[in-house]
């Protein structure tokens, strides 16, 4: 996401995966109280939408932020795992974590998303780089506050699961 400033400057949004990704998992949340999903254990630190939005909003008004690139991350860390707990606290009730292999995952996304991309999703969910898992401050340099924690962000659209 580029946000063009005042100046005609450019601005470099750079949202890490969004906490709205597991919408895919509402469905079997509903039906089941379960999730399927790979790597249970690695965590990645997803980010609200609603906080790229602020930043959003907020870059074109403070020259300050022209020229930059911003990282935008969550928090923390948090893995698959404990985004199915946090979605099962807001529902006040147990989500089942059933761990899917990388080969069951990737015949399931290469039904609706291309290999290459399949494969490079599957490789920073499944062997992020220390970057790829490194928590940003620049939520907090723009807004002046820390980032939403997904459990917030659960909480807040927990009806979607319901």
């Amino acid at each position: 996401m580029i946000v063009a400033t005042r100046r005609s400057s450019w601005t470099t949004h750079r949202p890490g995966g969004f906490n709205t990704n597991t919408f895919a998992w509402a469905e079997s949340i509903r039906t089941e109280r379960a999730v399927t999903a790979p790597f249970g254990d690695v965590a990645l630190p997803g980010i609200d939408p609603s906080d790229v939005a602020e930043v959003a909003a907020a870059v074109p008004r403070d020259a300050r932020h022209a020229g930059r690139t911003y990282q935008l991350t969550g928090p923390a860390p948090i893995t698959p795992r404990q985004r199915a707990r946090a979605i099962g606290e807001a529902l006040d009730t147990e989500i089942r974590f059933q761990e899917q292999s990388r080969e069951e995952a990737r015949a399931q996304m290469l039904g609706f998303v291309p290999e290459p991309i399949t494969d490079g999703t599957l490789a920073i969910l499944g062997d992020p780089l220390p970057a790829e898992q490194r928590v940003s401050p620049h939520v907090h340099t723009v807004l002046g506050r820390s980032p939403r924690s997904f459990t917030e962000w659960a909480a807040r659209d927990v009806a979607a699961f319901a």
